[in-house]
């Protein structure tokens, strides 16, 4: 058997000495291609075409563009710059991606778009195939253009696939793992046909909305497939149900259905439910035709030998593949594996189980963590070389990127650090009426998380006007609009109650949800007698809430509580007294022209309109609600109107890119001003304006506010980021074209440099921790006194035990426990509080529990504290760099490098592929 890889890396040498024989690492065949190295290297971002000069940034004395903030914000030395002149990344590749070249066709018309693959998956060859694949796709398929090469491609190495039989006796699958655009559906429609012509005529594609069996009808109907009839879900089943049995029109074709139907019921007509209708439509356990998991990401959340833990449509998902071994399976997705945990559903790509490496999930899991996301990126490579998986996607040289800062006004500063005050004073509430009531601690794990998103949609909020700002200055220019965001306020208005018609103005999100909190966690009623938890008032370290709904009527309610929470309700509910921002997504709508100029792609069914008049968006309980996306994507494409509005609910199927086949052909400029939490959905966002066969690339702005609270939500995506590049694209910096590695906070260093910074504070030090700098960390603060004694290098210990002592307050304000005993030693850090005792030990994340609650500080401070850690951060990572400790991922070397020996670490007892180490000189 030939070699399939040549990992030339001394690195990976060195891992694979360190393995278990009884654990081999499971990338195990290869072929002879370009040498792939791991070196160490800086940071750099993934090429973008030509760089953007990004708007200038509001400021009514000298405006400073964008990119100008950003370089205030990171201010580097000399002597770092020079030192990173002389790293040996000099010598590497700075290509993240490289132009998409099919190999495994010679017929076939080139996709339209310019497709790229990353460069480790671009060193990869797929194996030789001789399937028959034009047996069933046609001349004039393949000659017009209808299926391109690169969608051949995908075709015939998913029939290919499914012809192999796994160790366990199931059928093998085959994952689709293309970019947002690049005609994923196409290829399911090329799939369909071709077991549809080898007589397998009953197909089952599952996807996320009912509105994609448009897409479905179309992609089948462009490949000439009239007769292949499309059910669209199961509703159609049980009307054409008769009492001779079922009608003709329904015993064959592709039966499109979401994922909520299969895991529902299905009423009393259908016995067993949907999962069980579904399986004996396509004839049973002996099935062997197509079921295409379209959007396959939305079954990630399985959690083996926790099964009551794992989302329905997870479990459903695994059940069906489980009943029906030998079905042809292909998952779709551009993000169908966020994180390596993920991946438990892609039961038949043969990773794990009875002929591999891994005995089972469990173990798979547990090996790919331990070694980190150097060996994610090897498995992507692995999974492409045996034939289970392609990832193409449209190249970002035609779109551009920027991050825009938006400054916080005088007046938004004042509102951020007032709500933070009622905060404070409901977290002291809160406290006073546990220790009344003797109630548990539970309520503070709803306090912080609701504090956590009260302030994220805040920030949301006070973009408002640079987004509006932006909208107009794009639609001046001759450009049209897409926001994509994530939340809708919407259960606002639900818990108000509004009816259509109702003047009830416009309805503030976050106002809401202070009132609700208090409504149904503030405590009042008293612990019967016995009960434990007394040492619950606690507020620094305390989490939960306790539940007022149905509580017994044999519960005394205590009077001062009740009081209390009167009290509370009447504040919050008056503007006067709480200022607090309209609905977001209301304001951008009227302010960007209402609801005749703005399309917006939501799942809400109401919205206040004019002035402040309640109306819904369909009629209740009608088809017009389950089509109004539709619609309005079309006004947009259309041209009838410039601005769309994207949240969550409509973030994967529609195109909202400048196609040429669309009368609005204008460049898009998409502004994200709310970061989803994971790295999938801002990706399938983003995939929304940018696809194949545009006009011109769009142009994001990613919109982030000066609160260094707010970089939470960057570093979660970006920590998402790596780990979905380096599963699916097999390099961590190739998730998408937007790169956000500098927000990667929640990792090895991050951690171990917050560590660094609680014991300074914690020790009220005389001295910063080695390499920080106090002018880094008081850029942002108003201590003009330790800004000019930084800056003329006479700070003395007394000024720096002064600004610890003041940022250990910050910290009990967020709730971390920070006290030390009298030796001075750290008693206690977020991932050492006492949830993590009471949770068995389970590390909970210090830097996510950091994050979260900075922002729950006011402007001045959180930006100090985090100038801190940011700080901290770059003389951690300065000095891993110096030590050689310092590693991001895959590189190409430049030149040809000569081998010094070549070694067969393993050999795949399955398919006798084997496992090379090559040692370059």
């Amino acid at each position: 058997m030939s070699e399939r890889m040549n990992w030339a890396s001394q690195i990976v040498a060195q891992e694979m000495d360190r393995m278990d024989a009884s654990q081999p690492a499971y990338i195990k065949s290869a072929a002879q291609v370009p040498q792939v190295v791991w070196k160490e290297r800086p940071l750099r971002p993934a090429p973008l075409g030509t760089p953007y000069q990004p708007t200038q940034a509001p400021s009514p004395a000298q405006p400073v563009p964008a990119q100008q903030l950003q370089q205030q914000q990171q201010p580097r030395s000399a002597g770092d710059q020079a030192g990173e002149d002389e790293s040996v990344s000099e010598a590497l590749s700075k290509d993240v991606f490289s132009t998409y070249v099919c190999r495994s066709l010679q017929r076939g018309i080139p996709h339209p778009g310019d497709i790229a693959e990353a460069s480790g998956l671009s060193a990869c060859l797929l194996p030789k195939s001789e399937y028959p694949l034009f047996d069933a796709i046609t001349d004039s398929i393949v000659e017009s253009g209808r299926l391109s090469q690169l969608q051949l491609e995908g075709v015939l190495y998913a029939s290919t696939k499914h012809l192999q039989i796994l160790p366990s006796g199931e059928r093998a699958g085959f994952f689709i793992g293309d970019g947002a655009g690049v005609g994923k559906g196409r290829q399911i429609a090329g799939i369909v046909l071709d077991n549809f012509a080898r007589g397998r005529r009953r197909a089952l594609w599952l996807s996320t909305s009912s509105d994609l069996h448009h897409d479905a009808e179309r992609d089948l109907r462009d490949l000439g497939c009239h007769g292949i009839h499309v059910i669209n879900n199961c509703q159609a089943l049980d009307r054409g149900q008769k009492a001779l049995g079922m009608s003709k029109d329904l015993k064959e074709g592709v039966l499109f259905m979401t994922y909520s139907t299969l895991i529902s019921a299905g009423g009393k007509a259908v016995k067993g439910g949907r999962l069980q209708q579904v399986i004996d439509w396509l004839g049973g356990t002996s099935y062997d035709g197509v079921i295409v998991f379209d959007e396959c990401h939305k079954a990630k959340n399985f959690t083996p030998g926790a099964e009551a833990q794992s989302t329905k449509v997870s479990a459903t998902v695994m059940a069906l593949q489980q009943q029906l071994p030998c079905a042809r399976i292909v998952y779709c997705s551009a993000t169908g594996i966020s994180e390596v945990g993920n991946m438990a559903y892609c039961m038949r790509l043969g990773l794990w189980g009875k002929g591999s490496a891994f005995e089972d999930f469990e173990a798979f899991l547990d090996s790919m963590k331990k070694r980190g996301v150097s060996f994610l990126e090897m498995l992507a490579m692995e999974m492409k070389l045996e034939g289970f998986y392609v990832a193409r996607g449209l190249s970002f040289r035609e779109a551009e990127f920027t991050e825009m800062e938006c400054d916080l006004t005088p007046a938004q500063r004042a509102c951020y650090d007032a709500a933070v005050q009622e905060w404070v004073h409901l977290r002291q509430g809160v406290g006073h009426a546990l220790t009344l009531t003797g109630g548990g601690r539970e309520v503070w794990k709803v306090f912080w998380a609701t504090q956590q998103r009260f302030f994220k949609l805040l920030c949301v909020s006070m973009k408002v006007p640079s987004v509006v700002r932006e909208a107009k200055g794009a639609l001046a220019a001759g450009h049209a609009v897409v926001i994509g965001l994530q939340a809708t306020g919407e259960a606002a208005a639900q818990a108000l109650d509004l009816r259509p018609g109702q003047a009830c103005g416009y309805v503030s999100v976050t106002r809401e949800m202070l009132v609700r909190f208090v409504q149904t966690q503030f405590p009042t009623r008293k612990e019967p007698l016995g009960a434990t938890g007394a040492d619950a008032a606690d507020a620094g370290t305390g989490a939960g809430s306790q539940p007022q709904a149905g509580a017994p009527a044999a519960e005394e309610q205590d009077q001062g509580c009740v009081n209390m929470q009167r009290a509370l309700l009447e504040r919050f509910r008056d503007p006067e007294q709480v200022d607090l921002p309209p609905n977001f997504l209301d304001d951008l709508i009227a302010q960007l022209g209402g609801p005749q100029a703005v399309a917006e792609m939501t799942g809400r069914k109401g919205r206040i309109v004019g002035s402040g008049v309640y109306e819904l968006r369909a009629k209740p309980d009608s088809a017009e609600l389950d089509s109004l996306n539709v619609k309005e994507t079309q006004s947009f494409m259309d041209g009838r109107k410039l601005v769309a509005i994207v949240s969550d609910a409509a973030s994967t199927g529609i195109s909202l890119h400048a196609s040429k086949t669309c009368k609005n052909q204008r460049r898009r400029v998409h502004l994200t001003i709310e970061l989803p939490w994971s790295a999938d959905k801002a990706i399938q966002q983003l995939g929304r304006s940018h696809r194949s066969n545009q006009v011109c690339g769009p142009l994001y702005k990613l919109l982030v506010t000066d609160l260094g609270g707010e970089k939470r939500f960057a570093a979660a995506v970006a920590r998402r980021l790596q780990s979905l590049g380096a599963l699916t694209r097999g390099d961590r910096r190739a998730a998408s074209g937007v790169d956000l590695s500098d927000s990667n906070f929640d990792s090895p260093l991050g951690r171990k440099s917050l560590r660094r910074m609680y014991d300074a504070i914690v020790q009220e030090a005389g001295d910063l921790p080695a390499g920080v700098q106090l002018v880094d960390v008081v850029r942002h603060s108003d201590h003009t006194d330790l800004k000019a004694a930084a800056a003329a290098g006479t700070v003395t210990c007394e000024q720096i035990e002064e600004l610890h002592r003041e940022l250990r307050e910050n910290c009990d304000t967020m709730g971390i426990g920070l006290g030390g005993d009298p030796q001075g030693r750290r008693r206690d850090t977020v991932a050492e509080d006492g949830i993590a005792a009471a949770a068995g030990g389970k590390d909970l994340g210090d830097v996510k529990r950091f994050l979260n609650r900075l922002l729950g500080l006011p402007v001045a401070r959180q930006n100090l504290l985090f100038a801190y850690f940011e700080a901290c951060l770059h003389a951690e990572t300065r000095a891993a760099k110096a030590e050689g400790r310092y590693f991001e991922g895959m590189s190409e070397l430049a030149g040809a490098p000569r081998l010094q020996r070549s070694d067969v670490v393993w050999t795949d007892a399955h398919s006798g592929l084997q496992t090379v180490r090559n040692v370059l000189e």
